[in-house]
């Protein structure tokens, strides 16, 4: 326990350096960018009390929280960039403490003139060591650190301080020190907030507390019938789940293959929010929305739009946001970030409340014993995590979903990948792999997702060395899941004990299978292939029916009508 106390203190230690050092390199390279956005600023400071506290009580100092009750607490402003300045200062008051106590606080002061905007005052005390006054101007020089030797116990970079600076100047503040050597320091800021709403803030963790307990009931309690959702992916699998997250919500969703199915749906129809992937064979998600923020007659050039993504990584949101869209999610896909997304952006109008715990039970989905008995073939299979899948999918019967797409589509995305890979083109290499990336990840399949973003990596640094050394013992491992795959599906393709479905219900569900694909209507799809899951398919009609039902499973409507 000790040693891996230490490797986890010695990994965070080093992350904190490659941080600050990325962060010098960016502000000295003029690509630092301050992105204002809505925030809470009792979730703010919950964030900055809870990091902090823990450093502290390691230290033994006495933490005092001194906030301003009448501070708005519905701001704007670069939330991430000012907790990152807090943060860094906070941090050196504990590093520099050996005893005694830390002070934070946080006052606000209106600006005369301006109904809409405050000014924030953060400070924060410390009873530690002191600065000397001829060290004083030491403090912002990078790769600097005071009192050198008598601190040289004390890890960091000496860019700390210089990086906080920057950040403020960024944001048209400044840093102001006052110490007394030997007996403490205060470092202050004053920073211009937007306000959004003038809510004073009140006990900032009462207030943090009922805002998490009000985002908890809405969620619980929201439907939007009305509404009116676009998907867009090129992933079957990521399709299906995301229909199923969403379901509960009796949102109306449409679901496209790629960029330009997305485009050609989004010039016909208005929607509340699209959700767009990020990376996609042909035109990505960036393009895709690049393009419809040319056609000024789009009318969903306004919509909010969100980034699915499965590279979710430190500055991701940034990235996003200067790309143009208002927000991300990573996948897989969390529930309930999905719904509080949902919460942000679908307009009031369209949203009902359910009044009763009665009128939701709708909503609930449970599973059955015998849906989970199904999966027993996987209990013990070192490749997949059950217990994760599921979650990932929302219900077992989503995840039997899921998995019956990964075994049905393996054999294809591999004969995919030896093509590209014999060919030498790592570019479609790397796109290929990084969906079978997100579909394992989706199943459960942790290891084999992390096997396959190394891939990709090497694909994007043109490493072809790594990929040829690693393809194939990765691919066999994504292909050793068929095995027990098999048993689950086996019995249920093959009909046991199923009447033959006779040619007048065929010809009938031909038809209502056709009505549904001309209009897009994924939900009534479903309903006709479980309804016929009780009767076997006659041998002739067999292969047909395969293939409806993939290009069903993958909403491929222009598929089905070309069967038909």
């Amino acid at each position: 326990v000790t040693y891996a106390s230490n490797v986890k203190t010695a990994g965070n230690t080093l992350l904190g350096i490659v941080n600050d050092i990325l962060d010098f390199s960016k502000i000295e390279a003029g690509k630092m960018e301050i992105i204002p956005v809505e925030y809470d600023m009792s979730s703010v400071i919950n964030d900055l009390v809870n990091m902090i506290q823990t450093k502290a009580d390691s230290k033994g100092l006495a933490l005092n929280i001194q906030m301003d009750k009448d501070i708005p607490k519905m701001l704007k402003g670069d939330e991430v960039r000012i907790k990152q300045v807090i943060t860094n200062i906070l941090s050196n008051a504990v590093k520099y403490t050996e005893k005694g106590s830390i002070t934070f606080g946080i006052s606000s002061e209106k600006i005369p003139d301006e109904s809409d905007a405050v000014i924030l005052n953060v400070w924060v005390k410390d009873t530690g060591i002191g600065i000397k006054k001829g060290d004083m101007k030491k403090l912002f020089l990078e790769f600097d650190r005071i009192d050198e030797e008598k601190n040289r116990h004390i890890e960091g970079t000496g860019l700390g301080m210089n990086i906080t600076q920057r950040l403020l100047e960024m944001m048209g503040s400044t840093l102001n020190v006052e110490s007394e050597y030997g007996h403490g320091s205060t470092f202050s800021f004053r920073l211009k907030q937007d306000v959004l709403k003038w809510i004073p803030l009140g006990d900032y963790e009462e207030s943090y507390r009922n805002s998490l307990s009000e985002r908890k009931k809405y969620k619980e309690k929201f439907i939007a019938p009305k509404a009116e959702v676009l998907m867009v992916d090129d992933n079957e699998m990521n399709r299906v789940v995301f229909q199923s997250l969403i379901k509960k919500t009796r949102v109306n969703i449409d679901l496209a293959n790629d960029g330009d199915e997305g485009l050609s749906m989004l010039r016909k129809k208005k929607y509340d929010i699209v959700f767009l992937d990020h990376l996609m064979p042909g035109k990505d998600g960036v393009e895709t929305l690049r393009e419809l923020k040319a056609e000024p007659e789009n009318p969903n050039i306004d919509t909010p739009m969100v980034c699915l993504t499965a590279n979710a990584i430190s500055g991701a949101r940034g990235q996003y946001l200067s790309a143009g869209f208002n927000d991300y999610l990573s996948k897989p896909i969390d529930p309930d970030a999905l719904e509080v997304m949902l919460m942000i952006y679908l307009p009031e109008d369209k949203v009902e409340y359910l009044n009763d715990e009665e009128d939701n039970k709708d909503n609930v989905e449970s599973s059955s014993a015998d849906e989970k008995e199904k999966l027993s073939p996987l209990s013990d299979n070192e490749h997949i995590d059950i217990d994760r899948g599921m979650n990932n999918s929302g219900t077992v019967d989503v995840y039997l979903s899921t998995l019956k797409i990964y075994y049905n589509s393996i054999d294809e995305k591999e004969k995919e990948l030896e093509a590209f890979l014999s060919e030498e083109d790592y570019k479609n290499y790397t796109v290929k792999v990084h969906a079978l990336k997100s579909s394992l990840r989706t199943i459960g399949a942790v290891q084999l997702g992390e096997e396959a973003q190394a891939l990709e990596d090497a694909g994007k640094r043109e490493d072809t060395g790594f990929i040829k050394e690693h393809h194939k013992n990765f691919m066999e491992k994504c292909m050793s899941l068929k095995a027990p795959l098999s048993e689950i599906f086996t019995e249920e393709e093959n009909g046991i004990d199923k009447p033959i479905a006779d040619p007048e219900l065929l010809a009938k569900a031909y038809e209502e299978i056709k009505a549904a694909a001309e209009d897009m209507d994924c939900g009534k799809l479903e309903i006709i292939f479980e309804d016929m899951d009780r009767y076997g398919i006659p041998e002739k009609d067999a292969e047909l029916w395969k293939k409806l039902r993939a290009a069903s499973d993958a909403f491929d409507y222009s598929a089905i009508l070309e069967l038909l």
